[in-house]
């Protein structure tokens, strides 16, 4: 006897092929991407307004297991959605995604270095700029150049690079499209412009070996 046909059938239920009807009928989604969304394990590291987005925004997705500190997990209806909101101590074990949040580079560059070995693949956001390893946050600092902002204009450039983080990680999670290791992009909501420049690792970096 040859080996068993897998079975080809969508093991979605009729209110996930319901709630997630739009990705579905993308042709880099589909139910085995649905499926493969609702498999996988992703942490976000930080807070404030571009974690939260994040969380919110992979959640609507379908993501199926986010670990977050206990202040993002009031972006998320557990109820309403197929999703786990785990705190971050839950996050020991192999993670498909890590994302850093962080206010400053050199913060940045601290977590990704403690989280990085947990997951196939990280990204970050940091003082305006946000990117995949490699480059580091303070290798594509170094290859960047970025105006300090005020404030308040500050919470509004991390509540767009929020969501441009978290699709890039659904981009990781189906391996679909351009992937944004290499590059840095980064946004001044001062006079509404986005940039994005490759960036490459300093020889003397770690984060080469990404």
């Amino acid at each position: 006897m040859g080996a068993p046909v897998e079975d080809e059938t969508p093991r979605l239920t009729d209110e996930q092929i319901e709630r997630y009807s739009r990705q579905l009928i993308l042709q880099e989604v589909g139910p085995r991407g649905q499926e493969r969304l609702g498999a996988a394990r992703v942490a976000v590291i930080g807070t404030g307004v571009a974690a939260e987005r994040i969380v919110a925004y992979l959640a609507a997705a379908g993501v199926g297991w986010i670990a977050a500190d206990p202040a993002l997990h009031r972006a998320v209806d557990p109820a309403a959605l197929d999703v786990h909101v785990a705190p971050l101590a839950d996050a020991r074990s192999a993670l498909d995604v890590v994302i850093v949040t962080a206010s400053s580079v050199a913060s940045a560059t601290e977590s990704v270095a403690t989280w990085r070995p947990r997951a196939a693949a990280t990204l970050w956001i940091a003082d305006g700029l946000a990117g995949a390893l490699p480059p580091c946050p303070r290798c594509a600092a170094d290859a960047t150049t970025q105006a300090a902002i005020s404030t308040d204009l500050g919470a509004l450039r991390d509540a767009l690079l929020g969501p441009v983080i978290a699709t890039e990680t659904v981009k990781t999670l189906l391996a679909i499209g351009t992937p944004l290791a290499g590059r840095v992009l980064a946004y001044d909501p001062a006079d509404a412009t986005v940039t994005s420049a490759a960036a490459a690792s300093r020889p003397d970096c770690d984060c080469a070996r990404a």
